[in-house]
């Protein structure tokens, strides 16, 4: 882990991957207070935030080699479904309308892969926004998260991990990820001294 973030905060954005009903559990919960923490910091600072929620239109059509990975097709995450949702606890911190400073997230519904690039209008928001930095927090930490990280930094985009801030299915995968990441694709950090890191960009 590191305490030191190099890089320019008022070239950085958070995303937030798939903070959704489908993937609640007793370890995802207990990183929700930290994605809010982030995401109210961001929104004070006037860092753009990024969502992603994934979901299938239809397996067949859209579901590809994931949906032939996981084989039942009933436990696919559908688009609209209730378990498609935003967890409560964060849907109602998303800035769906500009504010008086112009603050406004950006929602990504369009995510059929681990890769939130993928198919999905992220890297051009990101590059319309002059955003050189990503900051990643979600779930799963060894699938949806680490995956991006690696897409985010052959797209030339600097990684700052919250290890936090990111959950899966268990400690080990958890661990052997947030170990991947720090050794070849970016800095694995905490909320906290992320914050600490923002506080330095004024909007």
């Amino acid at each position: 882990m590191s305490d030191s973030i190099p890089y320019d905060p008022e070239k950085a954005a958070l995303l937030v991957i798939d903070m959704q009903e489908f993937f609640r559990s007793d370890v995802v919960d207990k990183i929700i207070p930290n994605v809010k923490s982030i995401v109210l910091t961001c929104h004070k600072k006037g860092i753009p935030v990024l969502w992603t929620q994934h979901g299938h239109m239809n397996v067949e059509l859209d579901g590809g080699a994931l949906a032939r990975w996981w084989k039942n097709k009933d436990e696919m995450l559908m688009r609209g479904s209730e378990k498609w949702q935003i967890f409560k606890e964060l849907d109602s911190i998303v800035e769906r309308s500009p504010t008086s400073i112009g603050t406004l997230d950006f929602i990504i519904k369009s995510k059929t892969r681990y890769d939130a690039f993928y198919k999905t209008e992220l890297d051009s928001f990101l590059t319309s926004l002059g955003i050189k930095t990503l900051i990643i927090s979600g779930v799963k930490t060894n699938l949806c998260c680490e995956t991006t990280a690696k897409r985010a930094f052959d797209e030339n985009y600097d990684i700052v991990f919250l290890e936090d801030a990111t959950a899966t299915d268990t400690k080990e995968m958890h661990e052997a990820a947030l170990l991947n990441i720090g050794y070849g694709w970016g800095i694995v950090t905490t909320v906290n001294n992320t914050t600490k890191w923002l506080s330095t960009h004024e909007k």
